[in-house]
């Protein structure tokens, strides 16, 4: 598939995304004046308090590297004198919108146009779902690395890897899962298809920010991450049956997420003879098994990365699969 016939956005394409994006972002917006009945909190107020807390540099580990989304918010608190909520939910729409588009171009490589458009709508659906947690400025971090992510992929699978190292030295400062990038050329390199250089240039284009703010914010490296997450997300590594069935409950969740299309993306990318999506695909697993062991697996936004892979390819399959039986 060329992507040249995909470079220009279609301007009714462009509003159709925008809208949902909209959508998406009010969806998650309605729990910020829900109280939290743990703490006896509002998450209004505990977003703005960690958002303060991040301006200056005081937030707990590793939340105080991961900063990008937080300084978007307050480039446009600043221009505009708004609530910083209210410039939360525009700067999150935005990287919405970026992130949904970028996901479409990419899934014209393996779907039809509907079939695009349906990766896009079930992203909506599943990023509404990934932040139920409380509306949190916070979290604008993780929409930028989806947008940056996203972008990545796309300049990677197009062999632009200086562009694809710009984006990944910006979305670097908004979370450390953009080391993907330097994963998926390192293994595209292995793989014998590409140079080593790009893998140098994204390398350093995820290590300076990573670098930089841990010099800025220096901590021990046993609060860089939640190491011991391990025993609370891989079954049977629990002390006692309560911890057990969570932990089970748990992975349920993740299960569902995807729900089938985690069988139908798997069972095309083992059939693929495309390079690029076989590097991809490793990638993916790569990451899998990196998460496990530090992020909350309840958290299904963790898992969003993983949609620019198994939402075009399970969709593909689905229309491969549907062509075979109009045969």
């Amino acid at each position: 598939m060329n992507l040249a016939s995909f470079r220009r956005p279609s301007w009714m394409l462009a509003g159709l995304l925008a809208g949902f994006s909209v959508l998406t972002v009010y969806v998650t917006y309605g729990s910020i004046h829900v109280q939290d009945l743990g703490t006896g909190e509002r998450y209004a107020e505990v977003s703005l308090e960690h958002y303060h807390q991040a301006l200056n540099g005081e937030r707990a580990f590793p939340y105080q590297w991961r900063l990008l989304g937080v300084y978007l918010v307050r480039a446009g608190e600043r221009l505009t004198s708004a609530d910083p909520h209210l410039v939360d939910v525009a700067v999150k729409t935005v990287l919405l919108w970026v992130s949904s588009w970028m996901l479409f171009v990419f899934s014209r490589l393996y779907t039809s146009y509907s079939g695009a458009l349906c990766a896009a709508a079930l992203y909506f659906v599943l990023t509404a779902a990934g932040f139920t947690d409380g509306y949190s400025i916070y979290y604008t971090n993780d929409y930028a690395m989806h947008a940056a992510w996203f972008g990545a992929v796309l300049l990677v699978q197009q062999r632009r890897f200086a562009a694809a190292a710009l984006v990944t030295f910006a979305g670097a400062w908004s979370k450390e899962t953009m080391m993907l990038v330097p994963i998926l050329v390192g293994l595209e390199w292995w793989r014998g298809r590409a140079a080593f250089g790009p893998v140098v240039w994204t390398g350093l284009a995820f290590l300076v920010p990573t670098i930089v703010l841990r010099s800025i914010y220096p901590a021990p490296i046993e609060r860089w991450a939640w190491w011991d997450m391990v025993f609370a997300n891989v079954p049977f590594l629990q002390s006692s049956l309560y911890e057990f069935q969570l932990t089970l409950k748990n992975n349920a969740k993740v299960l569902l997420f995807y729900n089938v299309l985690w069988v139908l993306a798997a069972a095309a990318a083992w059939r693929s003879r495309d390079g690029f999506t076989r590097s991809l695909a490793l990638t993916m697993v790569v990451y899998v098994f990196l998460a496990y062991p530090v992020i909350y697996i309840r958290e299904l936004r963790h898992f969003l990365p993983l949609a620019i892979l198994i939402l075009p390819l399970a969709i593909a399959e689905l229309e491969r699969l549907q062509e075979r039986a109009d045969r």
